[in-house]
């Protein structure tokens, strides 16, 4: 479990006085105590009796940090050129604050942050946003019928949910859409359409540009024409950030029920996101292929009709 400093990065300690120390052992030294990188820890200012650090990073383990006080005074205090009083203390605020505390305040304060961040961690993957996309559906030439389906099916599965609204046909646009989906807290972010081959279909892409390791299999593909088709072919995307999951599936209506029925069983089943990716892929591939079989007709990458 990791917290963030905020702003709050400095901590020092009282009753401490250096005689020829090494100020990069001193800090390297403080900074093993608090099981930190060498290098994470600087010494910023040392006077008569103190001795202050900044921490130079923002997210820090708890574990590392909390009822750490005795640590840092007894490794310290092994160091050469440094002498400790017997009164030594170390002070900081906020987060860092909590290295003063005892041995068991320090475990009540690691059991019970640990039982709130799982409690948050779940409200929070049960929180779900879903977004159309196109200029079609924003002109309205095409009916989203799509989002309200997928809603339906996500709060029948116990999940709250939102509709976010059209995202536009522009990778950042998108992104930016779903960007601040996550700084909003939703743990589980859907947008249909927008996943084809024409120069208008941006969901893969927005996907990717936050989380660049996002799952993207395929679902068909063939060699771009450049007048209609400019990508390889139909992608649908899973991608996440923190616990958050991002998920792109086709517009068209019967590929994006699939889709999400598969969505809806492969979370019950914990699947990773590539796992979850193909799994949901292969279902709509498997379709495609039934079809072409029986001279379905082609693909229409990123319609939302029914």
């Amino acid at each position: 479990m990791e917290w963030d400093l905020l702003e709050k990065t400095t901590f020092w300690i009282e009753g401490i006085d250096l005689e020829g120390a090494n100020l990069g052992e001193v800090a390297k030294t403080a900074a093993l105590a608090l099981e930190m990188k060498p290098d994470d820890i600087m010494v910023v200012d040392v006077r008569p009796g103190l001795v202050a650090f900044d921490v130079l990073r923002r997210q820090v383990k708890a574990e590392s940090i909390v009822g750490k006080e005795k640590e840092i005074l007894r490794q310290l205090g092994n160091l050469a050129g440094v002498k400790l009083d017997a009164s030594a203390v170390v002070h900081s605020e906020g987060v860092l604050g909590l290295i003063a505390l005892g041995e068991k305040e320090g475990f009540k304060v690691l059991t019970e942050s640990e039982r709130m961040a799982a409690d948050i961690s779940k409200a929070v993957s049960l929180r779900a946003i879903v977004f159309a996309s196109g200029s079609e559906v924003i002109a309205g030439k095409i009916e989203d019928t799509n989002s309200p389906y997928i809603l339906q099916a996500l709060e029948q599965a116990g999940y709250k949910t939102k509709f976010g609204g059209i995202l536009e046909d522009n990778a950042q646009a998108a992104a930016s859409g779903l960007e601040a989906a996550l700084e909003q807290g939703y743990g589980l972010i859907i947008t249909t359409g927008g996943v084809g081959a024409e120069d208008k279909d941006f969901s893969i892409e927005a996907i990717c540009r936050l989380d660049p390791d996002a799952a993207t299999p395929w679902i068909l593909k063939f060699k771009p024409d450049y007048h209609r088709h400019h990508k390889e072919g139909v992608r649908i995307a899973v991608g996440q950030v923190g616990i958050a999951r991002m998920v792109a599936l086709p517009g068209p209506h019967e590929e994006a029920k699939l889709g999400c029925n598969r969505l809806i069983e492969g979370l019950r089943a914990g699947l990773d996101k590539s796992e979850l990716a193909e799994y949901i892929a292969g279902a709509i591939r498997d379709r495609w292929q039934n079809m072409m079989k029986k001279g379905g007709q082609k693909h229409g990458s990123s319609h939302h009709s029914s």
